[in-house]
């Protein structure tokens, strides 16, 4: 099996596994265990299977925790094959690779059952983690051929780690909205790496340098949609979304809400996620239009429909006071657009950088002759 092959298949199963703990959100059994990274105190691998599959909050929440441990898994296999692919001389050195190590087996402590540990260890690691995947990033987009690769595999390595233990934090401390959210945050930002290392692992259908308009409009668009994906994780952990229940008209009539009611933190998120559904339209127009008579027309059309079926969608849960499928179709749809828009926005990245660096090239042979 080929490296793209396992960078696809890891995000289809990021992709499926974003909608599932979508779906446990929307059927509200995030705490339907108290503890992690245990289950009613038993190792999550070993949790008897008769004790949750029947059960409706247990199976979507314990489902959701063996689906993230598989994950897990196949990023590890992914970054195992990209270090192998890498030359020697182009790989971190030993003390990040000891420090990974060390990741690797805390991770693997707590999904056996570890459940004592020191007090602040759990937000020092953390810490730690977040640090270590800003660097990582940092590295990969300044890298070039295999070890970029690398870098990014090892991003998403540190990513999915930190998405572990932010997902056991908030079951530990109840679902606090800031971590809920930050928890869906870096689902995405996951699935963001692994689109990278799919996109430069495959071939490149053309050499064809994107025009500064439209890199710029995608990769605006790229920006509003991940502000609206940030304003949707808030709507829907901080109970926001019931704020009104009409639409497309405010509660009282009016297009806007009462100036009164803006010091509401549930109003102001619900107006903000609302709003920028209007501003995400516009740009995915837009979009459409830049895009229209190049390559990139496609991926345009797919974001405007994609917009058209979420907006749908949203008027819907609001009218079906959060009915759970369509609720879980909204999460759905949302991830396809933004991961849509996310892969178009890396490729205009980082064909104008390869662009930019055969042309600094050319500019020195030329010199030199």
């Amino acid at each position: 099996m080929t490296l793209r092959t396992v960078a696809i298949v890891l995000a289809c199963l990021t992709f499926a596994l974003i909608v599932w703990g979508g779906h446990v959100n929307s059927t509200n059994s995030g705490m339907a265990f108290p503890d992690w990274p245990t289950s009613n105190a038993s190792p999550m691998l070993t949790y008897a299977p008769s004790k949750w599959i029947m059960e409706n909050d247990k199976f979507w929440e314990h489902g959701h925790r063996l689906f993230a441990s598989l994950v897990g898994v196949v990023t590890v296999t992914l970054c195992v094959m990209a270090w192998r692919a890498t030359p020697e001389a182009d790989r971190p050195n030993t003390v990040i690779m000891v420090f990974l190590g060390l990741v690797l087996v805390t991770v693997a402590s707590a999904i056996v059952g570890l459940q004592s540990m020191p007090s602040g260890f759990m937000e020092g690691f953390m810490i730690a983690l977040a640090a270590t995947m800003s660097w990582f990033l940092l590295k990969a987009f300044r890298s070039r051929g295999q070890s970029q690769l690398l870098w990014f595999a090892l991003a998403a390595f540190a990513t999915v780690c930190l998405q572990g233990a932010f997902g056991g934090y908030t079951v530990r401390n109840n679902l606090p909205v800031w971590t809920s959210t930050m928890h869906g945050i870096l689902a995405q930002a996951f699935l963001t790496i692994v689109l990278a290392i799919v996109l430069i692992t495959g071939k490149a259908r053309t050499n064809e340098v994107p025009s500064r308009t439209l890199s710029a409009t995608i990769v605006t668009t790229w920006l509003v949609l991940a502000i609206q994906f940030v304003l949707g994780a808030l709507t829907r952990h901080s109970g926001a979304w019931g704020a009104s229940l009409h639409w497309p008209m405010w509660s009282d009539g009016s297009f806007w809400p009462p100036m009164s009611d803006f010091g509401s933190t549930p109003v102001l998120v619900h107006f903000l996620h609302r709003t920028m559904a209007y501003v995400v339209m516009v740009m995915v127009s837009i979009q459409l239009w830049a895009a229209w008579k190049t390559r990139m027309r496609s991926m345009a059309v797919s974001s405007f429909v994609l917009t058209l079926v979420q907006i749908a969608l949203g008027v819907h849960i609001l009218l079906m006071l959060r009915q759970e499928v369509i609720t879980t179709l909204h999460v759905m749809v949302g991830v396809a657009l933004l991961a849509t828009s996310a892969y178009a926005g890396l490729t205009m990245i980082l064909r104008n950088r390869a662009s930019t660096v055969q042309g600094a090239v050319a500019g020195i042979h030329g010199g030199a002759a």
